[in-house]
């Protein structure tokens, strides 16, 4: 990046936390295996019937964009992140739309990426990193079309960690019920074996079911 394509970024793209990662992301095989169960669970849980209108949020490059896609009729993905967005942008899906998008309750109505309904909302080990996760998925459930589905992984918080990170069982249903939807379910979502580990991500499932 030269000096002049710098002064054009803003303030956001210059701290972007994901930047460095983002070149290298596709290349890692525990996240490429991530998102191949994730994808996998989500075919097991969820429908995604052909004619389905899907929001990926937190998308990152499209791991589980680029699964879903083929599926469905449309997937809208965004990502705070814009050097993620911007290896999504290089993979040239038909029909996914996507963008750089720091929604709020209050902004939200204002980015036409934002318009649904959607008839499935998908956070891929997203909502652990928001400021304001009940209040994210609140706004996010407005979206959903009746009937539509959000679902959720992230790390199980363990609190015994020197810097505890993730979110709890207890914590999601409250989300999803404080956001007017139906918990399907809430538990682990896959097991993975990689390397000398194991990926258990939590997965939360929730049904708009009001009209």
């Amino acid at each position: 990046m030269d000096r002049d394509e710098e002064n054009q970024l803003s303030p956001g793209d210059l701290a972007d936390a994901w930047a460095e990662e983002a070149a290298t992301w596709n290349e890692d095989p525990a996240v490429v295996a991530y998102a191949d169960a994730a994808w996998a669970s989500l075919l097991a849980s969820v429908p995604v019937g052909s004619d389905a209108h899907v929001l990926d949020f937190g998308c990152g490059t499209g791991l589980l964009t680029e699964r879903i896609s083929p599926r469905v009729r449309e997937v809208v993905a965004v990502d705070a992140s814009p050097a993620m967005v911007e290896v999504l942008a290089t993979k040239a899906l038909p029909n996914v739309r996507f963008g750089v998008a720091k929604w709020t309750p209050e902004t939200i109505s204002d980015d036409e990426l934002a318009a649904g309904p959607f008839d499935l909302i998908v956070c891929s080990s997203v909502c652990a990193f928001l400021d304001d996760y009940p209040g994210t998925v609140a706004m996010l459930a407005d979206r959903l079309a009746p009937n539509g589905y959000f679902a959720q992984w992230d790390w199980e918080l363990d609190p015994t960690a020197a810097e505890p990170f993730g979110l709890t069982s207890d914590g999601i249903t409250k989300a999803l019920v404080g956001a007017g939807l139906e918990v399907v379910s809430v538990g682990i979502g896959f097991d993975v074996p990689i390397e000398d580990q194991h990926m258990r991500p939590l997965m939360g499932i929730g049904r708009r079911v009001r009209e």
